[in-house]
């Protein structure tokens, strides 16, 4: 090793120590769907998306407790939420817990409600004049008459006569009978209407897909429960809506699998080298290209991103089958063609093969990062890093470290030996070989035409069927609304954003009316804009006047008109209209907080909707009041990904004319250029076709695992290619080298087909497909590009 080579070696040693400590000390994985969210779009939209996906709603968890004695409900709430209390996560991890109404929400609602009670007699100033004419006068003074019979009337009794028209009592009503509740309150609880579930709520300060902080939270909510069941004999049932246990449950699924895979390849790429090269030696500085790779991998993407995405790391335990080809082929070829020189030297011979080969697999790659898409960038950053690292680490440390001769073994003899045999007899059958390329060609040509795409994120999100159905029933018993499909009200500041969502209140109500959609659920009831309250406000004074209307219908029903004086006073009165300041820094505060999203420099409230029967009738009636946008998040975030996956697909054919230009530089040679290329595209095509035919449709995953296929079977091409140029030993060197290489690659990114997470297996699947039909088509194509006569 000369001087600079060695300090080159050394400098190298200091950068991957260095990347390893950096990894242990920030390393951080995340495992939501957000990351392979596509971006783009009306920039409003994909905002609005992202807040929603941070949003206090998102970060809020539903707990249902049951007990098999429904007597015991509430009781258990009661013992379930001084447990949770009690825990250090949540204390410091939530916002807020609540298992009922806090004691002070009546006292806050008569303080905030009563002093503006003419400003919340109606919804509109319409339906105040229509509720104050005779016939509502005289419904109201009956009503307020029937109420006071009953035993609630001395508390009643005194607010009557400020308060006549019960404008604050509706509001106790709303709050126990919210749109799209199925709750109410009973002895302080929160439970379900038919009394078997009781209900709490809880938000995180941390997003809810920040595993990491979720883990404890989760842990913690476990605890609680073991505790309070263990208190009512065992006797309780936790069910539970919360993207925090699913963004852990998933995180600890991906790391068994990357444990797993990790494992497994390992130990069979260990079991391989072994039984072809019998050293132990050999099999441990094997580790030292891939650890590099991973490594750096790692450390770059931790750097750029601050943390890694399983995904991501799964393509770094998938890496093993990547960075130990371009060991296997030192090896072969150190093996079968040694140089005489020494190790470094069968390096040297090599070396323009693995550079080919890296750079191919590189141009791949590096496309991926123009895909703007921000999961596949991620992917393509740490590939990158990963097979330069692994090739660096080959060239610069493993010539010095092999022996000068390597161990003879009658096994890596025999299989040379038969490898070559099987060449020559394609030799012999080259008309065979046609027909197979044509075969593959026809099957091609009858799949691919029904080549179906996968235009949406969720089969690619990783849930179990049991929490899936579980979070199901959860929502379904608390709240009906589709939270994927909303309309949001903006404006510059909270009350124009209240006057939109005042004009899109009243649409939806006339929505409902003509049965476009069932229901929905909005803050304009307990929060109007401050222009509406004052409308409302002044509605009533126009229709009552001086009062007269209102004595006249009352005293009819018995009422002295006196007694009425405190309303008639506040007649004279100004308007001092709620804000949403106001509310947020009352015990309500919960009640609208979960609607209001702060969007860059505007406000928003969002509505959800239930039942959308005439989604285009909606969108109609919608579509024409100003600050209000209908957002449907999943037909958005379809049509997005199915315009990256066009612009992913575009890409690849980018790279791979970009690998084509490489091998015409590099040959400069019709006949080695289609036997090193022809192969691994075919080879693709011969991929998504078995996918198809399997029923795996084509997304961004398999996408990118095919560029892989790809890249990789190029790298098979070039080493035959080569190898037939250097001599007999070098050819059968490559032969031997690109089986135990397709063999690794499959047992590194194949073993991921094993895998439970939908992302995963789609990787491995192809890559298992993929290089099979590489291994296959590379010497077949060698064979009639030859021009050795058989």
């Amino acid at each position: 090793m000369t001087g600079l080579s060695r300090g080159f070696a050394v400098l190298l040693l200091i950068a991957v120590l260095c990347a390893g400590a950096f990894c242990a000390l920030r390393f951080s994985m995340a495992t939501d769907i957000t990351a392979f969210m596509p971006g783009g779009g009306d920039p409003f939209v994909t905002e609005v998306t992202k807040q929603m996906a941070d949003s206090e709603l998102s970060k809020t968890m539903v707990l249902m407790i049951s007990a098999k004695d429904p007597a015991r409900v509430e009781a258990a709430s009661v013992a379930f939420e001084k447990e949770l209390r009690s825990q250090p996560a949540l204390k410091r991890g939530l916002v807020f817990l609540e298992g009922g109404p806090s004691s002070d929400s009546e006292q806050a609602i008569y303080e905030l409600y009563h002093p503006r009670r003419l400003g919340f007699v109606a919804q509109t100033p319409e339906e105040a004049r229509h509720m104050l004419n005779r016939e509502g006068l005289q419904l109201a003074a009956s009503k307020l008459k029937a109420l006071l019979s009953q035993p609630m009337s001395p508390l009643l009794s005194r607010l009557a006569t400020s308060d006549p028209l019960l404008t604050v009592m509706r509001f106790f009503e709303q709050l126990q009978k919210t749109e799209g509740r199925s709750l109410k309150v009973s002895n302080g609880r929160f439970v379900t209407r038919d009394g078997t579930w009781a209900v709490l709520f809880a938000a995180t300060k941390e997003r809810a897909f920040n595993s990491k902080a979720q883990a404890p939270i989760v842990a913690a909510i476990e605890r609680a429960f073991a505790n309070t069941n263990s208190a009512f004999d065992h006797s309780l049932t936790l069910e539970q809506s919360a993207i925090q246990r699913v963004a852990v449950l998933t995180e600890k699924a991906i790391k068994r699998d990357i444990q797993r895979v990790s494992t497994l390849s390992i130990i069979s790429v260990v079991v391989v080298l072994l039984s072809l090269f019998c050293s132990l030696r050999l099999a441990a500085l094997a580790a030292i290209p891939i650890a590099t790779g991973v490594l750096a991998g790692m450390s770059v993407c931790l750097l750029v991103y601050g943390r890694i995405h399983g995904i991501t790391l799964a393509f770094g335990a998938s890496l093993i089958g990547v960075a130990i080809d371009y060991v296997v082929h030192l090896y072969c070829h150190h093996a079968v063609a040694p140089s005489a020189v020494g190790p470094r030297a069968t390096y040297a011979a090599i070396a323009p093969s693995l550079m080919t080969g890296a750079i191919t697999t590189l141009a791949g790659f590096i496309a991926l990062a123009f895909a703007g898409f921000p999961g596949l960038q991620e992917v393509s950053l740490f590939a990158s890093a990963g097979i330069v690292a692994a090739l660096l680490a080959t060239s610069s440390w493993l010539p010095s470290l092999l022996p000068n001769t390597m161990t003879e073994v009658p096994l890596r003899d025999t299989v040379v030996d038969a490898l070559n045999s099987w060449l020559e007899a394609l030799r012999q059958q080259r008309a065979a070989l046609w027909i197979l390329l044509v075969a593959a060609s026809v099957f091609v040509a009858t799949q691919l035409p029904h080549l179906t795409l996968k235009n949406d994120l969720l089969h690619m999100a990783r849930v179990d069927a049991g929490l899936a159905a579980e979070d199901a029933r959860v929502r379904e018993r608390v709240a009906r609304f589709d939270q994927t499909r909303f309309v949001v009200a903006f404006g510059k500041s909270d009350e124009q954003a209240l006057q939109a969502n005042d004009n899109l209140a009243d649409a939806l109500h006339k929505a409902v009316d003509s049965g476009e959609l069932a229901g929905f659920r909005n803050v304009a009831t307990l929060l109007p804009s401050k222009k509406r309250q004052l409308e409302v406000a002044r509605a009533v004074r126009s229709q009552l006047g001086n009062g007269e209307p209102l004595i006249n219908a009352f005293e009819a029903e018995g009422f002295r008109g006196a007694a009425l004086a405190p309303f008639l006073n506040e007649l004279q009165k100004a308007e001092l209209p709620l804000t949403y300041a106001d509310l947020v820094d009352s015990p309500l505060s919960t009640a609208v907080r979960t609607f209001h999203l702060a969007l860059n420099d505007q406000s928003a409230f969002v509505t959800f909707v239930r039942g959308v029967h005439d989604m285009e009738a909606l969108h109609k009636r919608l579509g024409s009041i100003a600050g209000v946008t209908l957002i449907d998040q999943g037909q958005q975030l379809r049509s997005l990904y199915q315009a990256y996956q066009t612009k992913t697909a575009q890409l690849i054919a980018l790279g791979l004319i970009a690998v084509l230009l490489i091998l015409i530089a590099r040959y400069r040679h019709p006949r080695k250029v289609i036997a090193a290329f022809a192969p691994a595209l075919l080879a693709a095509a011969v991929t998504v076709s078995t996918l198809q035919l399997l029923g795996h449709s084509l997304d961004l995953i398999s996408l990118t695992a095919l560029l892989m296929v790809v890249s990789m079977g190029v790298d098979y091409g070039v080493f035959l290619v080569d190898a037939e140029s250097l001599g007999p030993r070098h050819a059968r060197a490559a032969l031997l080298s690109v089986m135990v290489a397709a063999l690794s690659t499959v047992l590194g990114f194949g073993l991921l087909a094993l895998s439970d997470h939908p992302m995963l297996a789609t990787i491995g699947i192809t890559a298992w497909v993929g290089i099979l039909s590489c291994l296959v088509l590379a010497p077949t194509a060698l064979v009639l590009a030859s021009t050795k006569k058989p």
